[in-house]
């Protein structure tokens, strides 16, 4: 997934959400502080990024990224915590931490919608940390007065859009570009219900069967528009849910 990140020459720090840190469970006992991200966490993003698998850094960065340069890191890290949010989950690592997850958000330019991305290491993914940082970015997002959480995902991202869908977005076609799908939720939803994340296995598999074939049909020029009534997420999952 991927957020547009302003530009500037110069942020100005607010007050740090210190309110927003929190410690997460993680398999077999362990601990995760997933904290706002501070101008010191350059680096580690950095790191970050380079653990990532070529497969999850296209997905996040919707190309072929070799590595976070120096300008990246910065626009993601130096924040100012109220038009701009930025989440990392870390670990103990000696004296040191080491980032297993991001997220982030900027807002629109009326305050009313937020555009996020997010991103996992490959080696800690479905363990919950995807949709512990959905719900962290829709609190402060919901506390900055933003009403909605919208991005944009590949469409043949099949883990992600599993993942948007159990955490109540909403699933249709990108207007402008055929390898994309818009999702959107607002951010004082709930969760959907447990009953879609306790079949993940074959959620992702309805996915995997679906997305080629709804992708062959748009590119094919023989997509259809979504009935009235009718979710796009209900269109690609057939009756999974």
């Amino acid at each position: 997934m991927q957020a547009s990140l302003r530009e500037t020459a110069t942020y100005s720090i607010h007050a740090y959400p210190a309110h927003l840190i929190n410690s997460i469970s993680l398999r077999r006992g362990r601990r995760a502080t997933l904290r706002p991200v501070l101008p010191q966490d350059a680096e580690l993003e950095q790191q970050f990024v380079a653990t990532l698998s070529q497969g999850a850094r296209f997905n996040r960065f919707h190309g072929n990224l070799c590595g976070l340069s120096e300008k990246l890191a910065e626009q993601i890290t130096c924040i100012d915590y109220v038009h701009q949010m930025g989440f990392v989950v870390t670990l103990p690592e000696g004296d040191d931490e080491v980032v297993i997850a991001d997220a982030c958000y900027v807002l629109s330019d009326d305050g009313d919608t937020a555009e996020f991305a997010i991103a996992v290491s490959d080696g800690w993914q479905r363990q919950g940390l995807g949709s512990q940082l959905i719900e962290a970015l829709c609190d402060a997002a919901r506390r900055g007065g933003a009403r909605w959480l919208y991005g944009e995902v590949l469409a043949a991202n099949a883990s992600m859009i599993g993942l948007m869908i159990r955490c109540g977005f909403t699933v249709r076609p990108h207007p402008g570009d055929e390898q994309l799908v818009r999702v959107e939720r607002s951010v004082y939803a709930p969760m959907k219900a447990r009953r879609a994340v306790r079949r993940p296995n074959r959620l992702l598999a309805a996915l995997n069967h679906a997305l080629p074939r709804w992708l062959q049909r748009v590119q094919g020029g023989t997509a259809k528009v979504t009935p009235a009534g009718r979710s796009y997420e209900r269109q690609l999952l057939g009756r999974v849910m």
